[in-house]
């Protein structure tokens, strides 16, 4: 199966559309068993791993939702320019031992994100890029 670059653009779209709708089984499908998934420091490699991720930043931000602003592709990657909204409704503990409880506070940040896919359109690794304002030092100001 050869990728075209109109399907190639489209994934990164169906995968925040997967997520925003919960559809973590669908995730699996555009991945490979070895996916590598690279964010804010963290690397999750093979599929339980990621999936493990993903579901853990819906356990913080239960209404977290991804919105793509732009999605550029060439050879065998696509590229997108993201957003990320939503409120903390689970308690996290921060790099330094900061604790806070779940209270609702809205959370937003920008991301840039390459997915690299095989031939058969299977997404191979993803490297996130958060917006470089964001660390876990300004998430914690937007929800204390």
């Amino acid at each position: 199966m050869t990728l075209t670059l109109e399907r190639l653009k489209a994934i990164p779209v169906e995968f925040h559309t997967n997520f925003n709708n919960r559809a973590f089984d669908k995730q699996a499908e555009l991945v490979t068993e070895d996916i590598e998934f690279f964010q804010n420091g963290v690397a999750a490699k093979g599929i339980e791993d990621f999936l493990t991720q993903l579901e853990g930043l819906t356990h913080l931000f239960n209404d977290a939702v991804f919105e793509d602003e732009e999605v550029y592709a060439e050879g065998n990657i696509a590229i997108t320019r993201f957003s990320l909204t939503g409120s903390l409704t689970g308690d996290i503990t921060f790099p330094d031992g900061t604790f806070v409880a779940a209270n609702h506070k809205a959370v937003h940040y920008d991301c840039v994100a390459f997915f690299e896919c095989n031939d058969d359109g299977k997404v191979t690794q993803i490297r996130q890029i958060n917006d470089s304002g964001i660390t876990p030092y300004t998430i914690e100001a937007q929800v204390k």
